[in-house]
C-alpha cells in the first residue's frame, strides 16, 4: 500500500475557501488542517503551508482513468523516483476546475501547485499498476520506456 502527501504554500493573496475547494475536488476524503480563513492588514506572515498526510488518494486514480490521462500520469509521477518516494506537481488552478494537470519541473502556473508525494515499497511497479489500463494490452507502457514524453513536455515519436 502507498502513502501521498499533499502540501501546497499558501501566500497572502491566495483564498482560503478556493484552495479548500481545490483539494476536495481531487480529494473529497482529505481532512481538512483548520486554517484560519480570515486575513486581516497588515499581514503579518506574507506565506505559509498546508500539509496532509496519507491522503486517501482513490478517487484522483479515478479522476486519471476518467479524464484519460493514465500515460501522462505515468510520466509525470515518476519524472522524481528515488528510494520508492517519487515527488510531482498538480495545478491548484486546474484542481479547482476539478481536472488534474500536472506541472513540468521548470514551470511555475497561476494559482500555484500542489506538490505531491508518493511512497511505496516498489513504487515504480505500483504507479505502472495504478495507471494501468487496457490500451497497454496493444502498446506496452512502463516506466522509463522509449515512449515516455521528455522533461519538456513534449511527447516521444513512436509511429
Amino acid at each position: 500500500m502507498a502513502t501521498m502527501n499533499l502540501l501546497s504554500e499558501i501566500k497572502s493573496v491566495d483564498s482560503i475557501p478556493c484552495l479548500k475547494l481545490a483539494i476536495k475536488e481531487l480529494f473529497p476524503n482529505a481532512i481538512l488542517p483548520e486554517i484560519n480563513e480570515e486575513i486581516s492588514f497588515p499581514v503579518a506572515e506574507d506565506r505559509f503551508k498546508i500539509e496532509i498526510e496519507d491522503i486517501d488518494y482513490s478517487y484522483f486514480f479515478e479522476k486519471i482513468h476518467t479524464d484519460r490521462i493514465a500515460d501522462t500520469a505515468l510520466d509525470c509521477m515518476s519524472q522524481n523516483i528515488e528510494n520508492d518516494y517519487a515527488e510531482f506537481k498538480i495545478s491548484r488552478q486546474a484542481a479547482l476546475a476539478g481536472k488534474i494537470a500536472f506541472v513540468l519541473q521548470n514551470e511555475t502556473p497561476l494559482g500555484g501547485v500542489f506538490e505531491l508525494t508518493l511512497h511505496s515499497l516498489n513504487l515504480c511497479a505500483w504507479i505502472e499498476e495504478k495507471t494501468w489500463h487496457k490500451g497497454r494490452e496493444a502498446i506496452p507502457r512502463e516506466i522509463n520506456d522509449e515512449l515516455k514524453m521528455r522533461n519538456d513536455g513534449v511527447p516521444q515519436d513512436w509511429f
